[in-house]
């Protein structure tokens, strides 16, 4: 087994911190080694819980990459309480965002299979183990996923989110696996090369992409991750950063996937419509109605603008309708 930078050499650029690694832990065989990577940039009061999410699945191989770039929290003294577990590898050293930590995490991988979860971000005891299975099960496929949970800051359940079926369109139209569910081939993430270290909000949309040129997706019909909601996440405080990289992902894609092209206006659209459903419940009427007008004038009516007034209703009265029908319609469209 070697680690990722050595086999495919788009890679090496990203070995530069570590001249030689400790020997993976094998516990069977007859399975494959799963590598995850965790960057870690100031959650030292989830990550804790995330590394005992991964430590405690019911998979016997694994190796844990924890990318620190040198937090100032109490990430690292967290992490010393993990130093007993040969698994666990911590690399320290100052990286250039999210992106770049991951790379670094892949470029040492040993595994035939590789993921990472951001940590505050949790999987349930049997995610591991059942995506081994669907990859094993497909070997067509290049990636699996599944369904999340939505949880609070306390790592209470708010909602849950169904694996929707797999077309490399509906990953443009936002429709895409949830990052912290998918477990993608070596071989794929090699020939795919490193993420871009120019995106800082949809850097999954965009890397899906890539993945998606050497085969399929699949779905396994559960829920096997957490997904922590909180203040201080890029998914609740920064919408403004994700409209700019999912509309370039789009526009790029369409000009690199001439195959594509026909349908550049009805994703758009869909794009358009997720931010007017955005803005709607951040209490920002007068730009959640100037992106359903855009929506519209590109392709018509979209059944994504049909949340939008319940989103409306949600802020004004404080209620959960826009989720909760979203919930109930992800269920009745999955695979």
């Amino acid at each position: 087994m070697v680690p990722l930078a050595v086999e495919y050499p788009a890679w090496v650029g990203y070995m530069q911190r570590t001249t030689a690694l400790p020997p993976p832990v094998i516990r069977d065989p007859t399975q494959p080694l799963v590598s995850i990577v965790v960057p870690s940039p100031n959650q030292g009061r989830f990550i804790g819980e995330t590394l005992r999410s991964i430590l405690d699945q019911r998979y016997p191989n694994l190796e844990v990459w924890v990318i620190d770039g040198g937090r100032t929290d109490e990430t690292l003294a967290v992490l010393r309480t993990f130093a007993d577990d040969e698994r666990l590898h911590i690399v320290v050293g100052e990286d250039k965002g999210q992106a770049d930590a991951i790379n670094c995490g892949w470029a040492r991988a040993r595994g035939a299979i590789v993921a990472w979860l951001n940590s505050d971000d949790t999987y349930y005891p049997n995610a591991v183990a059942t995506q081994v299975a669907a990859l094993h099960a497909h070997p067509h496929a290049v990636a699996a996923y599944a369904g999340a949970s939505y949880t609070d800051e306390q790592g209470r359940v708010l909602r849950m989110i169904a694996a929707r079926p797999y077309h490399p369109l509906a990953l443009l139209r936002l429709l895409i696996p949830m990052q912290l569910t998918v477990f993608l081939r070596r071989e794929a993430v090699g020939r795919a090369g490193p993420l871009d270290c120019r995106l800082r909000y949809a850097l999954d949309t965009a890397y899906w992409m890539q993945i998606a040129r050497y085969g399929p997706f699949i779905a396994t019909d559960t829920i096997l991750t957490t997904y922590r909601l909180h203040t201080t996440s890029k998914t609740v405080a920064q919408f403004a950063g994700f409209y700019r990289e999912w509309l370039q992902i789009a526009e790029e894609s369409f000009a690199a996937l001439p195959h594509l092209r026909p349908a550049r206006r009805a994703v758009l659209a869909n794009i358009y419509a997720a931010m007017a459903n955005l803005e709607a419940r951040r209490g920002q009427p007068p730009m959640a109605l100037r992106y359903a007008g855009y929506a519209f004038t590109l392709a018509g009516w979209r059944p994504r603008l049909a949340k939008l007034p319940l989103a409306l209703i949600d802020r004004l009265f404080d209620s959960n309708i826009a989720d909760r029908i979203g919930s109930w319609w992800g269920w009745q469209t999955r695979r």
